[in-house]
C-alpha cells in the first residue's frame, strides 16, 4: 500500500524521508530541518497491520515502554507497549539494512502514538538512525566563533548553556545547540550540527561549523584548564554519547566513532567561573592548539 503522508527531515547533511499511512504533525523545533529530496538516505516507514509479527519470548532488553527482541538473523525487533496501562505490544520495529529501511508496524490502538513527529522518531530509533549515517549525538553545548567550534559538555546542570552565553556576549560567538548537536565527519575533520532537539536553549536552526575544541566542564572558584590524555578524552566523550548499549554493533561503531573524535579534536577539562574571566582564560588555552 502507498503512503497517504510523506516527510522528509534534513539531519547533519542526510536526508530521512518518513511515510506513513497517518499524518505526522512537526513541532516548530522540526520546521528548520524539513526539506524535500529526491533520494533520501534512509526511509522510514509506518504501517498499519491487523497483526504484529511474532516475536520471541528470548528479550534482550527492556526499558519502560519497549523492548528488544532477537529476529533469528543477526538482528533486533523492539516491540512497544503502552506501560503501565497495556503490557501488550502495539508495535513492531524492524530494520532492513540492505534497503537502508525501517519499519514499525502498528496496530489501530497504537494509531496515536505516530501522529507527532517527535513520538514517530523515538519509534524509528533515531540514535541509530545517525550512528548508521556515521553520526554521534553528544549531549553538549555548541557555538562558532571567529576560529571554530567549541562544544560545552557536562553532567547537566553543570553550566553548558551558560559558558555558552558568555561566548556568545563577550566574543560575538553564535550558538548552534544548546544540548544535542549532531557530529559528523567531514574531509577536513569534525562537523557539528544543529539538531532539534536544543533543550531550554530552543536554538533550533539547521547549520554546521568545524569543530575545534570539546571542553568537559566543571564548576569552581577558579578557572583551570588541562587537556586531557586519549583515554581520558575517549572517556569524556563516550559518556555525552547517546547509544544502545545493548547493540553490540551500535557499540562497536560508536566506539570507533568517539575514538576518532578523541583522537583528531582537542579535549580539555574546564574548572571555571560563569563569567568573563572564563572566556578569557579558555580562549588563551585554546589559542596554543589552535595553530594556523
Amino acid at each position: 500500500m502507498l503512503p497517504s503522508f510523506e516527510i522528509d527531515l534534513s539531519l547533519s547533511g542526510f536526508v530521512l524521508r518518513i511515510e506513513s499511512d497517518l499524518p505526522i504533525h512537526a513541532a516548530p523545533k522540526f520546521l528548520p530541518f524539513l526539506t524535500k529530496s529526491t533520494a533520501p538516505d534512509l526511509i522510514g516507514r509506518i504501517e498499519r497491520t491487523d497483526h504484529l509479527p511474532e516475536l520471541s519470548d528470548d528479550i534482550i532488553h527492556k526499558d519502560l515502554c519497549y523492548r528488544v527482541h532477537p529476529d533469528g538473523r543477526g538482528g533486533f525487533l523492539r516491540s512497544f507497549f503502552d506501560a503501565p496501562r497495556d503490557l501488550t505490544p502495539y508495535a513492531v520495529s524492524a530494520w532492513d539494512a540492505d534497503s537502508q529501511v525501517i519499519r514499525v508496524c502498528y496496530l489501530s490502538k497504537g494509531s496515536h502514538c505516530f501522529s507527532e513527529l517527535d513520538s514517530t522518531l523515538f519509534h524509528l530509533g533515531l540514535e541509530r538512525l545517525l550512528l548508521q549515517q556515521e553520526r554521534l549525538c553528544l549531549h553538549a553545548a555548541c557555538v562558532r566563533t571567529d576560529v571554530g567550534g567549541i562544544l560545552f559538555s557536562g553532567p547537566s546542570g553543570i553550566g553548558k548553556s551558560t559558558q555558552a552565553a558568555l561566548w556568545c556576549q563577550h566574543r560575538s560567538a553564535v550558538e548552534i545547540n544548546g544540548d544535542r548537536p549532531i557530529l559528523s565527519r567531514s574531509g577536513g575533520g569534525w562537523l557539528a550540527w544543529g539538531s532539534p532537539y536544543a533543550g531550554s536553549s530552543r536554538c533550533h536552526i539547521n547549520v554546521s561549523c568545524p569543530v575545534r575544541a570539546v571542553v568537559m566542564l566543571c564548576q569552581g572558584k577558579r578557572c583551570s584548564i588541562r587537556r586531557l590524555s586519549l583515554p581520558e578524552a575517549f572517556r569524556a566523550i563516550w559518556s555525552g554519547i547517546t547509544v544502545n548499549v545493548w547493540d553490540t554493533g551500535q557499540v562497536r561503531r560508536a566506539s570507533d566513532l568517539a575514538l576518532e573524535l578523541s583522537t583528531s579534536v582537542p579535549v580539555f577539562a574546564f574548572t571555571c567561573t560563569p563569567d568573563i574571566t572564563a572566556v578569557e582564560y579558555l580562549e588563551q588555552a585554546l589559542k596554543e592548539v589552535w595553530t594556523p
